[in-house]
Order: C-alpha cells, then structure tokens, then sequence
C-alpha cells in the first residue's frame, strides 16, 4: 500500500523523497529530522521550489513579485548558467485546461526568435507549481527607470518605443499576443538594448479562479478598455498598452488614475487621454498622432496590424546620433547614473467619474424609471422645476467622454416612457444595432438588457439592437435600476457609471 502525503493527501511512491504535488519533504519517523535554515522560512513558496527543483535549478532569490507570477533568480546545475525563473503559483486556482492551455501557449513563446524578446529556454511543471525558464537579463525594468527618473528626452522614447513595437509585430505575426504590456515588462540591459518579456504569460480572467477579494488579471493602469470589459485581448490591446507607456516615458506619468479599479476602468472606457502638449512642447506632431491612435477606446479605430503601427514610427525621423544617445543614456540610468532630467508641466486634473445615482423608493413598480437614452447621453423628461438636468453626452459615434456630474436625484424623476406600441415597434423594426457603454456601482452588479443577462459590472460597447431597451441593472442588498434606453443604430450610448442605491436608502 503506498504511503499519503500528511498535506496534500497525494500518494507517494516508496522512494519519493518529496511529494510530487506539493513538495513536502517525505521523511521516516525513524530518520534525521529535516531542517530548513531560518532565514528560508518566511517564504514557504520559496522553500517548495527549492525541494522540488533539487538537481536541476539552485533557487537563490526573489527577484520579483506581481499578481500572477514571482520572479527568482537561479542557476541551471547541468550548464552552471544564471537563468531567470517565473512561476504561477499555485494558489491563483488554475483549471486543467487552464493549465493545458498555459503550456501550449508558453511553449510557442519558446519559438519567439527575435532581438528584443527575452529567449525562453523552458516551460515545466513540478506538481501543481508551473514555471517558465528564462534568459537571465542583467539590467533594469522601464518602470524603475521612470519611476526614478521622470520624463525621457524624445530619441529616447522613440528608441524604446521602435525595440518594443519591433517585437510585438513580430510576435502578432506568429500569432501570439502579450496581454500585458507595461513598464514592468520591459527591460532595459546593461547595453542599452530594449527587450520584451513575459509573452503570453497574462492568462484571462475567465481562466483563473481567483481567491482574493479584488484581484484582477493584468495591471489597470494599462489595460484597454475591451480588457477592462473581460474580453480577450488581442494585437490591438497591445498597441493601447503601448501607448500608455509611450504617454508615461514622455509625461513622467500615467494618463488615468483613481483610487479604484471601477475608477481607473472607467478613465479607459470614458475619458480622453489628456493632450501631451500640455505638458511638454518637443513632442513631434507625427508621434502624437500615433498616441492618439494607439490610444482609441475602441479597437477598430486603432492600426489595423502592429506591423503599421511599426512603420509609422520609425517613419519619424530618427538619426544614428540619437540611436547612440540613447543607448548611451539608457546605460547610465540602468546602472542607476543620473543624467540630465526632462521639464515638463503638471497634467490637468482628470474629471470626476460622472454617476448616475438612483433613488427608487416609492417609484411604482410598473413605471420605476421609465427613463429615455438617446445618442450617447441621458436626458430625463419630466422634471420637476429647479431640478437639475442629469448630463448630455457628447456625440454618441465613437465617443465616450461625459460632463463631470455626479447626481443624487431624490425623489426620482418619472419621465414619460414611450408607449407599449411604440416600444414594440421599436424593437421590431429592422436597424441594425448600436452598442452600449456602462460600469456599475457596486462592481458586482447584473446588468440585463431586455431581460438577458449581459454582463456583471460593466459592459464596453456591446452589441445591442437598434430600438427601445429595458436595462436593468441589479445587486443583492441594493435597489434594482430599472429603465428603457433607445439605441440608436450605428451608434453608441454611454451611461458613465450607474451607482445603485442600498436598501433603506444609503447609498
């Protein structure tokens, strides 16, 4: 009969000397007691990789941590080289097919062959621990260098920029997409090159079981909308996040920030990215131009394929003297040299997220907020006098910004809905679809539209037919928001963030 893991409960063969599961070490009653040094103790995670890796890696030490991987540094026994290793632990709750999935894609990372993308030498599995083996790369992360330094002269950023675009073309080619492109993802060596890592490793949401309250796959600051929305991302994700870290190389900050994810999501679905000019005046126009394209919330009205993207940035001029420059710069700012820092202005302070606030009580149940949405605003009609108007939207097309107001109507405002006649016509009559654009406050909310279920927490332009709408939006403890919304076609209606109010009437 095989002897259990006292953890995990796994079976063990007679001669294991460590679960295979979970790396507990297997000792006889009668044997010397195992003992781990002090200082290893704190890091239980630390403590398994070194059993379980014993003969093939020399774990030595945490290089980095992030919210889906930490990073050790460590020494491949066979060839005594110094190899970067990143692990999924496995608390993030990875199905099987998650996992499957993970090291399908992990393993055309390993075919990348490119410049400026960190060579995978491995992807394994040792228990419920995955790992991926990496080129060890003596140098410093982009966001360490901002973090420290600021701005970035713009040869510069036009160095970084051109190295990183050079490597997601040439991985969207192939067929694989970062998913999460950020500052912390790209290193700068010691000799000044730019380099890619991480590829493919971001799994979706959808795939993870996560265990903590709040976590979210990804980093918000960087995130796409559709990202933001649950969908899968794809080149074009790429090229927005890209362009977040361009705007932060040549501002010395990020565009959006807030003190929520609903808040940061909503900056990504709603707000314009502020204007670069603001804050300094050598930015080329041909290099704002890429931004503001990159930077479109939707990802059609971004470069159709990475590759174009590449060639409209290298088509601004750029010497060999400002290649040598920035190297030469990037080297001193990777060994921690200072080097002359850019001035730039304050960015303007960013809109408050604009919410719709709603009171139900006492609204009779078969008229509660017959409210009508045209274009991509809200108007409410009925109001009593001196009330304040709610919020127009800008133009519904492609537009999302909305005025800075926040409104607590009480006592609701009944407008006048259209007729059950004119509601049926409306739906029934051939349109085509516009799309609809929302976040919800508590995070957690349903959101139904014509009594189908359509998302939890927000929604980024779905697909809606054309017509009168009944929205309802709903969470356990809170009233149910409950209107009809008029979708025009070929259009896009944009509700900010739609706050419900607690039972008992807190908000």
């Amino acid at each position: 009969m095989k002897a259990k893991c006292f953890r995990c409960g796994s079976e063990l063969e007679s001669t294991a000397r460590f679960c295979p599961n979970c790396g507990t070490p297997v000792s006889d009653p009668q044997s010397a007691t195992v003992v781990l040094p002090s200082d290893e103790a704190g890091d239980e995670l630390l403590q398994r990789l070194r059993l379980m890796l014993t003969g093939e890696y020399e774990v030595e030490q945490e290089l980095a941590r992030g919210g889906m991987a930490v990073v050790y540094r460590a020494t491949e026994v066979g060839l005594g080289r110094v190899v970067a290793l990143k692990v999924l632990p496995p608390d993030l709750g990875l199905t099987p097919r998650a996992v499957e999935r993970f090291k399908r894609e992990a393993r055309m990372v390993a075919e990348l062959d490119h410049p400026n993308i960190i060579p995978v030498f491995r992807v394994g599995q040792s228990g419920s621990i995955l790992y991926i083996v990496m080129k060890f790369i003596e140098g410093r992360a982009l966001d360490a260098i901002l973090e420290a330094q600021g701005a970035l002269p713009v040869h510069t950023v036009l160095y970084v920029l051109r190295g990183a675009a050079r490597a997601l073309a040439y991985a969207h080619q192939c067929g694989i997409v970062h998913r999460d492109i950020k500052g912390g993802n790209l290193l700068v060596d010691r000799d000044g090159r730019v380099l890619v890592s991480d590829f493919g490793v971001a799994l979706r949401a959808a795939d993870i079981t996560l265990t903590a309250d709040g976590a979210v796959i990804g980093t918000p600051p960087f995130m796409s909308p559709e990202q933001c929305a649950g969908r899968r991302a794809g080149p074009q994700s790429d090229q927005y996040s890209l362009g977040i870290v361009a705007f932060q190389m040549l501002t010395g900050s990020l565009p959006f920030h807030a003190d929520s994810l609903p808040g940061i999501m909503h900056h990504h679905f709603f707000t314009p990215v502020p204007d670069i000019g603001l804050v300094r005046d050598d930015a080329p126009e041909a290099l704002t131009r890429i931004l503001r394209r990159a930077l479109s919330k939707e990802a059609g009205d971004r470069f159709p394929t990475t590759g174009e993207m590449l060639a409209a940035i290298e088509a601004i001029p750029f010497s060999d003297a400002d290649r040598r420059e920035s190297e030469r710069i990037l080297q001193q700012l990777t060994q921690g040299d200072a080097v002359a820092r850019i001035s730039t202005r304050s960015l303007p302070a960013l809109p408050e997220t604009p919410t719709l606030a709603m009171n139900l009580r006492g609204a009779p149940p078969s008229r509660r907020h017959r409210l009508i949405v045209r274009g991509g605003g809200l108007a409410a009609a009925g109001l009593l006098a001196g009330a304040a108007v709610l919020w127009v939207g800008r133009a519904s097309h492609r537009r999302g910004a909305l005025d800075p107001e926040t409104v607590h109507p009480s006592p609701p405002p009944v407008a006048p809905g259209p007729s059950p006649q004119q509601a049926s016509a409306s739906r029934a009559a051939p349109g085509g679809s516009g799309r609809l654009r929302m976040l919800t406050s508590p995070p957690d909310a349903e959101i139904s539209v014509d009594s189908r279920r359509v998302g939890v927490g927000s929604v980024f332009d779905l697909a809606v037919a054309a017509g009168a709408r009944r929205l309802r939006v709903r969470a356990p403890g809170y009233e149910t928001f409950d209107t009809t919304i008029v979708i025009p076609a070929g259009g896009t209606v944009s509700l900010g963030r739609v706050a419900l109010r607690t039972r008992g009437g807190g908000t």
